[in-house]
């Protein structure tokens, strides 16, 4: 099944003036402007395309790549905010939304922030969130001790940093274990340190 705010490989269904419909499945038939359709493409061709909704709230395919998918966090500047959240470059024509609702703290226009992307399946738009306990779990999730890990640097605390681990899971690298000042939003590799008894996760990079 075709996933919302994700990369996928879709068949062309049909051909129009304006693009070609790719098939969608359980999302029907699904639009690619005809801006980003291949030279030479033809009904039956496979085409690798990202789905979001566009400026209208229709689902439309693309051929660009965004910074960062569902599911996945990263970090991206405000570039504009309204009466209904904080808008952020994400590489796409519309921007990505990060309602009141999902900001830790008041977002500022030319700050980045690390945010976790989420389909919201009640309002059926991709939005944002700068509360990463929201959407993360700060237990483990098929971890063990000395297992080596991808990490996001999200934020500072007064013991050390907070770390994205795996997309999945929150964990802490204590300044004692940082080797070097960390900035936020950088990545890097590291190892889990410790499950405390509590199920909160220490890390060493």
């Amino acid at each position: 099944m075709a996933q919302v705010g994700r990369f996928n490989k879709l068949e062309v269904i049909k051909e129009v003036d304006f693009g070609v419909y790719l098939d969608g499945g359980e999302l029907d038939s699904i639009l690619l402007p005809r801006r980003y359709v291949p030279e030479d493409c033809e009904v039956g061709d496979w085409i690798d395309v990202f789905l979001y909704f566009d400026s209208e709230d229709l689902l439309i395919a693309t051929t660009e790549k965004p910074r960062v998918e569902v599911g996945r966090c990263e970090m991206l500047k405000v570039i504009d905010i309204n009466n209904t959240g904080a808008f952020m470059d994400w590489g796409l024509p519309k921007d990505l939304l990060v309602p009141y609702s999902e900001q830790l703290k008041p977002m500022e226009v030319g700050y980045s922030y690390v945010v976790h992307v989420f389909h919201d399946k009640n309002s059926d738009r991709i939005a944002a969130s700068t509360k990463l306990n929201h959407h993360l779990d700060e237990e483990p999730v098929n971890l063990e001790l000395r297992q080596k890990v991808d990490l996001l640097i999200a934020g500072r605390t007064e013991l050390g940093y907070k770390a994205v681990i795996n997309n999945r899971s929150l964990g802490l690298i204590f300044r004692s274990d940082a080797f070097r000042p960390l900035k936020i939003g950088e990545r890097l590799p590291g190892f889990i340190k410790s499950i405390r008894a509590d199920g909160k996760i220490d890390l060493l990079i």
